[in-house]
C-alpha cells in the first residue's frame, strides 16, 4: 500500500483565535502525512497541538510563508490563512489535484464564506484587459453547482493553496515586499512564466471568515492595506510578470484606473482613501529599481510567451462590469 502523501502545512498567523479552530481542521485531514508550522507575530501564542512548530517572526504574509518553507521538509507546501476551515479530505485534494494535472505547479480550493457556508469566498481568478483581476464567484454568490469542474486560472486566494515546493523554489517564493495583498497571484504568474500551471481544485473545500461577523471588513482589512498596498502592489505585479507588448497597453490603462479611483474618492470626501493611494503610487515608483531587477530576472526565465499565456489567464468581460466594479470598489473599498 502506498504512503500518503507527505505536505508541509504553512499558517500565517498575526491576531485573534481563528487560528484553533483552524489547527483543529488540518489535524482532522484524511489520506495525508503533515509536517504544520504556524508562523506567528503574536508572543503568547500557544497551542494544544504538541506536533505543531511554532516560529516566531514580525512581518507580513508573504514573508512569514518564505520563512515558513525554509524550515519545512516536504515536496508539497500547502498555505493556509489563519481564518480558515478545511474540509478533511481537502489537503489531500489539492494535491490529488496536482498528480491528475500533470503540468500543474500551484493549486487553489473551492473556498467558502465562514458563516454563509453554501456561499462562495473565491474559485478562480483570472487577468482582465485592465490590469486588475476577475473572480468569478462574487459575495454573496450561492454554490449551485456552476464550478464544480477543475480548471486552469492566473490564481486564487492564498487562503488555501498548494505548490509543489520545487516550482516554489524555481520561482523564487513569495515576495516578501508585497507585505500583504496580491502576493500569492504574483507567485502564482511567475510559475506560469516557468512554465507549471495554476489550477483551481473544487474537490478541495473550505471555508474562509473574510467578510463575516468573525473577521469585519472594517476590523481587519485597514486602508493602508486596500488601497495603499493594492495601489503598489498591483502595479508591481504587472510591470514584473507582463511581457513588454501586453505592458505597453495594460500598464497606463492600469495606472489610470487608480489616478480615477484617487480622484473619485477625493470627490466624495474621503480623503485618507485618495492619500493611501497616492502613498502607493510613491512606493512603487520609489522601489522601481528592485521592481526593474525582478521584472529582468522575471522575464529572463520565462518560457511561455503572453500571446500564449493570455489565452488561458485572461478574460473579456463587458464595459459595464468595469464600471460596476470601480463603482464598488468607491462604495466599499474592494477591488477584484
Amino acid at each position: 500500500m502506498a504512503s500518503p502523501p507527505q505536505l508541509s502545512v504553512i499558517i500565517c498567523h498575526h491576531t485573534g483565535q481563528l487560528i484553533h479552530r483552524c489547527l483543529d481542521s488540518v489535524f482532522e485531514s484524511e489520506g495525508v502525512q503533515l509536517e504544520v508550522l504556524v508562523v506567528t507575530s503574536a508572543p503568547d501564542f500557544q497551542t494544544p497541538w504538541a506536533a505543531v512548530m511554532v516560529l516566531s517572526v514580525q512581518g507580513g504574509p508573504a514573508h512569514k510563508r518564505n520563512v515558513g518553507v525554509s524550515r519545512s521538509r516536504h515536496p508539497y507546501l500547502v498555505f493556509l490563512d489563519d481564518d480558515v476551515e478545511v474540509s478533511p479530505y481537502c489537503l489531500y485534494e489539492l494535491w490529488r489535484g496536482l498528480q491528475e494535472h500533470p503540468k500543474a505547479g500551484m493549486g487553489f480550493a473551492k473556498i467558502y464564506n465562514m458563516e454563509r457556508r453554501d456561499e462562495f469566498d473565491d474559485c478562480g481568478s483570472w487577468l482582465t484587459q485592465s490590469g486588475f483581476l476577475y473572480a468569478r464567484a462574487e459575495n454573496h454568490q450561492r454554490d449551485v453547482g456552476q464550478y464544480d469542474e477543475p480548471c486552469r486560472c492566473l490564481s486564487s486566494k492564498s487562503a488555501t493553496c498548494i505548490i509543489r515546493r520545487d516550482i516554489f523554489l524555481t520561482a523564487g517564493g513569495f515576495d516578501a515586499h508585497y507585505y500583504i495583498l496580491g502576493e500569492e497571484t504574483d507567485l502564482a504568474w511567475r510559475s506560469w512564466l516557468t512554465g507549471h500551471e495554476s489550477w483551481y481544485l473544487p474537490a478541495a473545500v473550505s471555508w474562509h471568515a473574510f467578510n463575516t461577523s468573525l473577521k469585519p471588513l472594517a476590523d481587519y482589512y485597514t486602508l493602508e492595506r486596500i488601497h495603499r498596498y493594492g495601489c503598489r502592489n498591483y502595479l508591481s505585479m504587472l510591470f514584473t510578470n507582463l511581457g513588454t507588448a501586453r505592458l505597453t497597453f495594460t500598464f497606463p490603462l492600469h495606472l489610470s484606473a487608480w489616478l480615477v479611483a484617487c480622484l473619485g474618492f477625493a470627490l466624495r470626501g474621503q480623503w485618507q482613501r485618495s492619500v493611501e493611494i497616492l502613498r502607493g503610487l510613491q512606493d512603487f515608483t520609489n522601489t522601481m529599481p528592485r521592481v526593474r531587477w525582478k521584472r529582468r530576472h522575471v522575464q529572463a526565465s520565462r518560457v511561455i510567451s503572453d500571446r500564449a499565456l493570455m489565452q488561458v489567464i485572461m478574460v473579456n468581460p463587458p464595459w459595464g462590469y468595469y464600471f460596476n466594479r470601480l463603482r464598488r470598489y468607491l462604495h466599499q473599498g474592494l477591488h477584484g
